[in-house]
């Protein structure tokens, strides 16, 4: 994997989208782009776009070359108007960034990392706080509400499991929740050799080699938040994507999915650390397709290896359930009442969750916390024919150009 300068990045992201385009269904034809918009304003889905954003808010949007234009929530719907100047949110990008993320091919944060979007009025925040509603727009995605969250009253979301359960039982939690804690799926000499590997590996990261992604903490010190493509330098690891066990869950839904062993971050490794103030560290709320290609990535699957105990202390996941069947969430999922459902982990213990679920890992409270999770992932046959052995949607996120990550609010070098 090769870490991009700026430019270096937008053309990495140009050149994913023009490799998408086969698989990918384009929304936006050769049209203008406010034709566009006023037709699928029109549609089932400006009404849901509006129902998630609320009614009374203004987005401006500029185009490439084409007259600025406001979209404007109503009690109802969408509506297409030239003022900008009430808009608090104003965006500008070309006409293929704009066809990407109608059709999905990047999102509004994979634009944003690429450098190929610009937020001329407001804020990101602003900005981001529009895509779901965007999402129900182009593609009529029902948006994650309170009706929806009611619908798991009563429900035990946070049960967990272990391979002596009756498969098909994990299998129906799975396709309902989105997400399944399997308890001691893998021995504590498993453990320990894997943990083994990842401490050597991580000893060896660098922010510079393409292939870890790096935090700063309070006191200013470095930390190797991520380390992906691990199966191509360990055996012991690589084992882990022929393990009988892992391959069952993976099997669970019934899908056509293969591990992802050289592409998409390949099996990687995520590592909680205490007080980091910058760096991806910490993501907050998101989908797992959330930089883009959501048609190619999903349905996807990740099983998450628990290498060490998760709790709030140690920074554990946290779920949203049945989010994997939604955009959005309308609300934020810390602040609303939906069912959020943090899950206890111990060494040995595998996570399975689909890459549209939402999910979070807060920052742990302890300050010696260290939690780390190996990733596998799996997904359609189609994604081999379209990203390069190397590659990930992730990649952008190297934009700064010095091999750190960086929360897109952060100032990068360009």
């Amino acid at each position: 994997m090769r870490i991009d300068t700026p430019t270096g990045a937008r053309e990495r992201s140009r050149r994913m989208s023009r490799s998408t385009g086969a698989t990918v269904p384009q929304v936006i034809a050769a049209h203008p782009v406010r034709d566009q918009l006023e037709r699928l304003a029109d549609g089932p889905g400006g009404a849901e776009a509006a129902r998630a954003i609320g009614a009374g808010r203004r987005l401006g949007l500029v185009v490439g070359d084409e007259p600025a234009l406001t979209l404007r929530t109503t009690e109802t719907g969408i509506v297409i108007d030239d003022d900008i100047s009430e808009a608090r949110v104003v965006v500008a990008l070309d006409e293929t960034a704009f066809a990407d993320l109608a059709a999905e091919r990047h999102s509004v944060f994979g634009l944003l990392y690429a450098g190929r979007l610009r937020v001329e009025r407001g804020s990101v925040g602003g900005f981001g706080k529009w895509e779901p509603g965007l999402q129900a727009l182009f593609y009529g995605r029902p948006v994650y509400d309170a009706a929806v969250a009611a619908t798991f009253d009563g429900l035990d979301v946070g049960r967990s499991f272990t391979l002596a359960d009756d498969p098909a039982e994990l299998a129906e939690f799975l396709d309902r929740f989105g997400y399944l804690h399997v308890r001691g799926v893998l021995t504590a000499a498993e453990i320990e050799a894997v943990s083994d590997e990842v401490d050597c590996l991580r000893a060896e990261a660098d922010p510079s080699d393409g292939h870890s992604w790096w935090a700063t903490r309070a006191d200013g010190t470095e930390v190797c938040c991520r380390l992906t493509y691990l199966a191509q330098r360990s055996e012991t690891i690589a084992e882990l994507g022929r393990h009988e066990r892992l391959l069952g869950l993976a099997a669970l839904p019934g899908l056509d999915l293969q591990l992802l062993p050289d592409r998409g971050d390949g099996l990687a490794v995520v590592i909680k650390h205490p007080t980091v103030t910058s760096g991806l560290s910490d993501l907050p709320w998101h989908r797992d397709c959330g930089l883009g290609g959501h048609p190619l990535l999903c349905p996807g699957l990740n099983i998450g290896v628990q290498l060490d105990r998760a709790d709030a202390a140690n920074g554990q996941l946290w779920f949203l359930p049945g989010s994997h069947r939604h955009g959005g969430p309308s609300d934020d999922p810390w602040t609303s009442r939906f069912p959020i459902v943090a899950i206890d982990t111990e060494p040995g213990d595998v996570t399975v969750h689909y890459g549209h679920v939402l999910h979070v890992a807060p920052p742990p409270s302890a300050p010696d916390a260290g939690r780390r999770a190996l990733y596998l992932s799996f997904a359609r046959p189609e994604l081999f024919e379209v990203i390069p052995a190397g590659a990930a949607y992730n990649d952008v996120v190297y934009s700064g150009g010095d091999g750190r990550i960086r929360n897109i609010a952060e100032p990068t070098t360009a």
